[in-house]
């Protein structure tokens, strides 16, 4: 089974591009997660391609493996250039449909709920791209098909079946083959896939949908799995456990700063964070919107897990050791 990586940059400075990947069909090909809603992805989409000795008019399918600006919002343009069908994770495509506007606003209300501090929820719209994105995931939401457990994808030389694994994103999907998987932002080779909780509802723990995820992930029969940033991975399952054991020492951390009841923005400026930025105050509005929904992922699966508990007190949400 051919499976061809390209190169798409992305204007996001920490990771600079996002893995397309090309399955080759006998009569054209998919591609799988096309980039950014972006002059600059589109332009290296389309060398990528050339180089590869492809056309867009080859074109007959794009799978995006979760709905992140990075992956996802090249998807309705092309669609639109080519005729390509999309296709994305079920889960995941009817949080589309619901509106990504909403969605997004959802998460700032959420951390409002838990006490972040309006001006900083402002800072954070002004920065992220989705506010300015909501009629390419409109688009997105027209154009897509559902994907679910065990769909599967004809490809030269074999077959590539769906794998639901969320955590990531409430329907983030792989697709498996023969010893090879694409595994989107599930395992990334050299940072820790982000997880935040985008709800006060209690039935929700993105964290520990993740870490579930990661165990599945290490039962996967494959020599390589293809990430959605950096290189290759070959030792999938060490990975994996390496992944898990950052955020066992995550909730580890987290314990340590409940001796005292706290609020979610206290506990997330409290935590090591791995950016560029040398303190809490020096991260960028974008850095702190991932770092506070992080560090609510990981307060809610001890929540849940019965380690800890959200009390109230003169109209704040604090937690505290159970």
């Amino acid at each position: 089974m051919e499976v061809q990586r390209l190169k798409v940059a992305i204007p996001i400075k920490a990771l600079g591009h996002v893995n397309s990947y090309v399955i080759a069909d006998y009569d054209g090909f998919s591609l799988v997660d096309p980039g950014m809603y972006w002059a600059n992805s589109f332009d290296g989409l389309a060398r990528e391609l050339r180089g590869a000795g492809l056309s867009l008019r080859q074109l007959k399918s794009i799978i995006v493996t979760h709905f992140h600006v990075d992956h996802a919002t090249a998807a309705p343009v092309l669609a639109n250039l080519t005729g390509a069908e999309v296709y994305m994770g079920a889960a995941d495509l009817e949080v589309v449909r619901r509106g990504f506007r909403d969605y997004f606003e959802g998460v700032l209300e959420t951390y409002r709920h838990y006490g972040v501090p309006e001006a900083e929820v402002n800072a954070m719209r002004e920065v992220h791209p989705v506010p300015r994105l909501g009629d390419v995931y409109d688009e997105l939401a027209d154009a897509a098909r559902p994907l679910r457990e065990g769909d599967s994808l004809d490809a030269y030389g074999g077959m590539m079946k769906v794998v639901e694994l969320p955590g990531h994103t409430p329907g983030h999907i792989a697709l498996v083959g023969d010893r090879v998987a694409i595994v989107g932002d599930v395992v990334l080779d050299r940072i820790t896939p982000h997880v935040i909780l985008d709800t006060p509802r209690a039935s929700r723990d993105p964290l520990g949908d993740y870490m579930r995820t990661l165990e599945r992930v290490k039962s996967m029969n494959v020599s390589t799995a293809m990430p959605g940033h950096g290189e290759a991975i070959g030792a999938l399952a060490r990975r994996a456990d390496e992944i898990m054991e950052h955020h066992r020492a995550r909730l580890n951390e987290v314990r340590s700063l409940l001796s005292a009841p706290a609020t979610l923005y206290d506990v997330a400026r409290r935590m090591n964070w791995r950016t560029s930025a040398s303190s809490w105050d020096q991260m960028s509005p974008y850095e702190r919107y991932f770092a506070i929904g992080e560090a609510l992922a990981h307060l809610r699966h001890l929540e849940v897990i019965g380690e800890v508990e959200e009390v109230s007190r003169e109209g704040q949400v604090l937690f505290k050791l159970a």
